[in-house]
């Protein structure tokens, strides 16, 4: 009997010594569960499982890694007050070999179908592979492109610098299994004083050439319409001329002594001057002749 309890305790004790080594863990929504066999006959390339919901593994020979498929953010900034207290900013050399610096934010999602193979590239964690590899492809983009412009290009052609960006970093980025939803230069462009002094001239000389040649052509274009507008006017005076003298030339085409003296009549209330002459009202038809 003793030795039965004694083989029962021992079993007890294995049992509970075996479950102590196992912990659980649970993969919440929006995330992709990574389960990796670190020793034994399942290391190596098929060492990885994607798991979800609950999950019980042996912390001894197995780590879970979680990688979230929702967008992440992720700044990198001079400002110590970022995400790292660490100066990481870009710089990047244009075509006329001059040095410019600024602030990069970038938002990305994993592909879910593509987490594994993530894994097994760069054997890291999310915010490891951003702050290296990702890191990379975005510095890189930035710098490739930069060369393409002039210290004055990039910044009265911003815009289209950073479009460009974007495209090279999107198709670099997605072979690695990621999507860029959104890559921008935060604030502005840093560089030496003398130079954004000289920069900042240049452009403002062309913004005030641009806006006097705008004017220019306003002032043509406002005289053009006076011009027309007075053409009209003097075409309206000529036509109202021309109306007016037809009109006379067919009233008088049109009235005879006897239509006069018609008028006369009916306009006549039947008395005569009493003093002076008294006018001839009526003729005769022989006077006509």
């Amino acid at each position: 009997m003793r030795k039965i309890f004694i083989a029962i305790a021992v079993i007890g004790v294995v049992v509970v010594m075996g479950f102590s080594t196992l912990s659980c863990t649970r993969i919440d929504a929006g995330h992709v569960g990574i389960k990796v066999n670190m020793y034994g006959s399942d290391k190596g390339v098929q060492d990885i499982v994607e798991v979800s919901g609950m999950v019980w593994y042996n912390p001894l020979t197995t780590q879970i890694y979680e990688f979230p498929t929702y967008v992440q953010h992720k700044v990198w900034t001079l400002d110590a007050n970022e995400d790292s207290p660490q100066n990481e900013e870009f710089t990047v050399t244009t075509r006329d070999g001059l040095s410019l610096s600024f602030d990069v934010g970038l938002d990305y999602t994993v592909i879910p179908t593509k987490v594994a193979d993530i894994f097994r590239t760069y054997r890291k964690s999310l915010p490891q592979i951003t702050n290296e590899f990702i890191r990379t492809l975005v510095r890189n983009a930035y710098n490739n492109t930069a060369s393409k412009y002039t210290a004055e290009d990039m910044v009265s052609r911003r815009s289209e610098y950073e479009i460009q960006v974007k495209e090279m970093l999107s198709k670099d980025m997605d072979k690695g299994g990621f999507i860029v939803t959104q890559i921008a230069i935060l604030g502005k462009i840093r560089m030496p004083q003398t130079l954004e002094d000289a920069v900042n001239s240049k452009i403002k000389a062309v913004q005030d050439a641009i806006r006097a040649e705008n004017e220019k052509q306003r002032t043509i274009a406002e005289a053009q319409k006076e011009i027309e507008q007075a053409k009209g006017r003097a075409e309206a005076m000529r036509i109202n001329s021309e109306a007016e003298a037809n009109a006379n030339r067919a009233l008088t085409s049109t009235v005879s002594p006897l239509l006069i003296q018609k008028m006369m009549i009916e306009k006549w209330d039947g008395k005569l001057p009493v003093y002076g002459e008294v006018p001839k009202l009526f003729r005769s038809i022989a006077d006509q002749k």
